[in-house]
């Protein structure tokens, strides 16, 4: 879906017209060691153990001490110590991205923290469906869907050589809603609370512009920091796992303390705005830096490409995507049609999907990736 003009698209700095690094990855540091398992879980992974630190912490030996001590490390020590309605459900629909599998569900297994994921094919792919290791399916719950599975019977969305580039976006759109209908009527029937419905190669994080000192949005929830507890750091917040929800839960779990955001993130349905990064490469020395010797960020788009328009605008980054408590849905206010930003448009509103980046405390960073993965 997205204009592959962009693919070189100059990113601009906010005042001086020089490209912008937003080194952003640093809180995350120990959460990239998940990665690591699936890149190179024969070569590494008996090279250092997690471990639970009081229910909550993520600590990690060193390779060095690992070896020392336990050369034979079982999967069951990754933390997923997570209550059944403490977690998140994603509805993904992929074609040919098979390659963005590991890095997207290992970020959001820690970020979110991610545990029921439906990942829909399309059938326009080329590759087969992927085959998800059995070490995810230990960490989570990962269902697979073709096209019978949540098309009507009665609609052909299949490709044909002799349709027009917007007859092509139109089935892709139309599938989109298609998946998004069943999938929440899906995990409304196994009483899951917050999914989301990004796309493979976007990313939900904590957004650095909302915490900016010259958002004049965050200057407005001052008050209501002094009445809960202190300014969140936001490097701090993100070093635990499941940082995502319990940002979450900081604002809703205050339900007789009001201010701007916590209206917004109170809501059955919230739109997550996003931010484009481009394709434009940083520099080896600023990829690898700060990041543990047996990770290779040449491999993980998130680390790989830093640079990113400074621009809160929607002509730069689209529409904003739609976050949804399931469990304060009504089944029949599903509705039998859905679209793209608004998966549930009775309960996701025109209003909040035009939302910029910064405007709340939750974002989703865009990788348009390498041309190769981007056209594959």
């Amino acid at each position: 879906g997205t204009d592959p003009e962009t693919l070189t698209m100059p990113v601009l700095g906010r005042q001086s017209g020089k490209k912008t690094k937003i080194n952003y990855l640093a809180p995350l540091r120990t959460s990239l060691a998940l990665i690591i398992l699936v890149f190179n879980w024969h070569n590494y992974f008996a090279l250092f153990k997690l471990t639970v630190d009081r229910g909550t912490h993520l600590r990690f030996n060193s390779p060095e001490e690992s070896l020392r001590k336990n050369g034979n490390i079982s999967t069951s020590r990754i933390p997923v110590r997570i209550l059944p309605n403490q977690s998140f459900s994603a509805c993904l629909l992929i074609m040919d991205d098979n390659h963005r599998i590991p890095e997207w569900l290992a970020y959001h297994y820690y970020a979110l923290p991610l545990r029921h994921v439906v990942i829909a094919i399309d059938p326009a792919s080329h590759q087969n469906p992927p085959q998800i290791p059995s070490r995810w399916h230990q960490l989570m719950n990962i269902t697979i869907w073709q096209d019978k599975d949540y098309v009507p019977m009665n609609v052909v969305l299949t490709r044909q050589p002799k349709d027009t580039p917007d007859q092509k976006r139109e089935k892709y759109t139309q599938r989109q809603g298609f998946l998004h209908y069943e999938c929440s009527k899906y995990f409304k029937s196994l009483n899951k609370t917050w999914t989301t419905y990004h796309d493979i190669d976007e990313y939900l994080t904590i957004s650095e512009d909302f915490f900016s000192p010259d958002n004049p949005r965050f200057a407005s929830e001052e008050e209501f920091f002094k009445a809960t507890s202190p300014i969140p750091n936001r490097t701090a917040f993100m070093s635990e796992p499941g940082f995502v929800l319990r940002l979450l839960q900081k604002y809703t779990n205050e339900p007789n303390i009001t201010s701007p955001t916590h209206d917004d993130l109170s809501k059955t349905c919230f739109h997550a705005p996003r931010a484009k990064y481009s394709a434009v490469e940083s520099p080896r020395e600023l990829t690898q830096k700060g990041v543990p010797f047996y990770i290779n960020a040449d491999r993980l788009d998130t680390l790989r490409y830093r640079y990113r328009t400074t621009r809160r605008k929607l002509d730069r980054n689209g529409l904003a995507k739609g976050v949804i408590d399931l469990s304060r849905i009504q089944m029949q206010k599903i509705g039998a049609w859905s679209m793209v930003h608004r998966p549930l448009p009775y309960y996701c509103t025109k209003r909040t999907v035009v939302w910029n980046y910064g405007h709340i405390p939750l974002g989703i960073q865009h990788y348009l990736g390498s041309l190769e993965s981007f056209s594959y």
